[in-house]
């Protein structure tokens, strides 16, 4: 039903443990390994006959590996990663993979092509009749639909009500096929391009230096910030080897931006409330360091990092700091006038220099709505991409994209004003709220983080029962989709405005599923298995599954066979 339930039957990528900066130099280029190169040799064939026995043997015993001093625990993953890629060019070892991937590859088609009307893999010979096509569309629509039309799925769907969808069908589809990157063609698209971002800077109480540019969506314009900010350290301080130091629950697009920007990203550890650690933020900045991230609120628990004090780190050291509120956007700015304190985040805080704020959340907006902001025009002259000798003229363009869809407009923004938008933030947070002190007071599980805005995380407290396992039991026997996320172990509910009018059902299926679980723990463990098997692997046989998943994610996949010459 959404990203996160279809991820479900696949180990996930795993995020970098704590431990693998912790022995890194400043400059992160894990120089300090050096020191201790005495303690390489014996864990190393260690590694190796661990790794063997769990590729070769039974593939549901985990690595065993022996307890290890807190300052050597960066060391054992540094080594499991690093044989890894040896042990999977073995020729053993690559005939049980493939043998493992074919295997998966097979789960996933028969996962993805579930429910499915019959597939259509060429282009016919004849045009189908628009009649024809649009019944198709609503076959296939109504699929989809059922999913989360009775507001039991976390994220994702946000609005949920036809009328809404079918008043934004108009407005986009009298600018689908507007192309922002042509504005003399397409002036009133252009404005309200400018439009749009200026009212989100309104609502980030930025002044009028402050500028942005409307992008396709939240990675998109992370992506940016990131590029901005190596440009500048390049350009004002000749920096040609940037990191940014980001908290271990920052949005993974952080971390993607540093595979596409070759930006060295160190992770921070977090407190007892999964905020940054402040403190170990701040020892991990050097001389290289172009930004800090914080976020307002994370994904995974909900938490608002300490912006006040991260941006007093940012002055102090002269470099940016991004403000990620991707998911918080459109509630953030209305909790106070709804009600709800919260520190302050935005441009009012000297030393933010940009955030990124998504409209197609809980703006309501269609799909591929994000805008990233900036302090200033300066800084966002380094996000710009300028080729001035191409063949075909001098070209830029602001952002990644150069064509895009310009229906994505300011219908819905207008739609609701402050007054709607100030509305569906006292339900949606108030509901958020309801859940956490109910999972609070609730015996078997316990809140992990703070959820201040829209997310509750939780776990469970009885030993030996896992908290994907209660996860399994409200989807088997309640219909709820929850989030399963990891280091440390808890799923969560995102809160949206359908998920909001269940609150008080969603606690109630909650404490019955504790006494199911907790009576019956054997007879829901499918995620709880498959998270323990990740905890166990290396990144690199992860990463493996994850291509099989993607590569089944992108076939013409359907149970019901296509026709002969379709």
């Amino acid at each position: 039903a959404t990203r996160h339930a279809a991820l479900h039957h696949l180990c996930p990528t795993k995020a970098l443990p704590r431990g693998q900066r912790d022995f890194q130099d400043g400059q992160g280029n894990g120089d300090a390994s050096a020191a201790v190169g005495q303690q390489l040799v014996p864990w190393q064939g260690r590694i190796w006959s661990a790794a063997l026995r769990f590729l070769l043997g039974d593939p549901s015993e985990s690595l065993p590996l022996p307890a290890a001093h807190p300052q050597s625990a960066g060391l054992k993953v540094w080594l499991i990663e690093a044989v890894a890629p040896k042990l999977k060019k073995l020729p053993a070892v690559k005939n049980k993979l493939d043998k493992e991937m074919s295997g998966q590859l097979a789960s996933f088609r028969e996962k993805f092509g579930q429910e499915l009307t019959q597939p259509r893999l060429r282009l016919p010979e004849e045009g189908m009749p628009e009649q024809d096509i649009l019944s198709l569309m609503v076959e296939r629509k109504e699929l989809d639909t059922k999913h989360w039309k009775d507001g039991k799925i976390t994220g994702a769907v946000y609005h949920g009500e036809q009328k809404h969808y079918d008043f934004i069908a108009q407005v986009f589809g009298k600018w689908g096929f507007a192309n922002p990157l042509h504005p003399g063609i397409h002036p009133a698209l252009r404005q309200m391009d400018s439009e749009v971002v200026r009212m989100v800077i309104g609502m980030y109480n930025g002044g009028d230096e402050c500028c942005g540019a409307f992008t396709t969506g939240g990675t998109e314009s992370i992506l940016m910030s990131i590029k901005a900010y190596r440009d500048w350290a390049l350009a004002e301080k000749g920096i040609s080897d940037p990191n940014i130091v980001i908290c271990n629950t920052a949005h993974a697009a952080f971390d993607k931006a540093g595979k596409y920007f070759n930006v060295f990203v160190k992770h921070s550890r977090t407190n007892d409330d999964m905020q940054i650690d402040i403190a170990h933020m701040r020892s991990l900045i050097d001389g290289n360091t172009v930004a800090i991230v914080g976020s307002c609120c994370q994904y995974s628990h909900g938490a608002v990092d300490d912006i006040e004090e991260m941006a007093k780190v940012a002055l102090r050291h002269n470099i940016g700091l991004h403000v990620d509120c991707c998911l918080g956007g459109f509630l953030v700015p209305f909790m106070e006038q709804a009600g709800f304190s919260l520190k302050p985040f935005d441009f009012r805080v000297k030393g933010v220099t940009s955030i990124s704020c998504d409209p197609h959340k809980y703006g309501f907006a269609p799909k591929g709505s994000s805008v990233v902001m900036f302090s200033n025009k300066a800084l966002r002259h380094h996000m710009y991409c300028y080729l001035t000798q191409w063949s075909g003229g001098i070209y830029a363009t602001p952002t990644m994209t150069g064509s895009r869809a310009g229906g994505p407009v300011e219908g819905e923004h207008v739609k609701f004003g402050v007054a709607g938008y100030v509305e569906t933030t006292r339900q949606i947070v108030g509901a958020c709220r309801k859940i956490s002190e109910g999972v609070r007071q609730m015996e078997g599980v316990k809140l992990i983080g703070k959820p201040e805005v829209c997310v509750v995380a939780f776990t469970t407290t009885k030993e030996g029962i896992s908290c994907y396992s209660l996860a399994d039991c409200m989807q088997k026997k309640f219909g709820w989709e929850l989030a399963s996320c990891q280091n440390p172990p808890c799923v969560h509910l995102a809160l949206t405005l359908p998920t909001s009018k269940n609150a008080d059902q969603f606690l109630l299926d909650l404490k019955e599923s504790v006494k199911i679980v907790f009576a019956e723990p054997k007879g829901f463990t499918s995620t709880a298995g498959m998270y323990g098997m990740a905890a166990s692997l290396p990144s690199s046989f992860l990463e493996d599954a994850a291509a099989t998943y993607l590569d089944a994610m992108s076939e013409a996949i359907s149970s019901v066979p296509a026709k002969a010459g379709a």
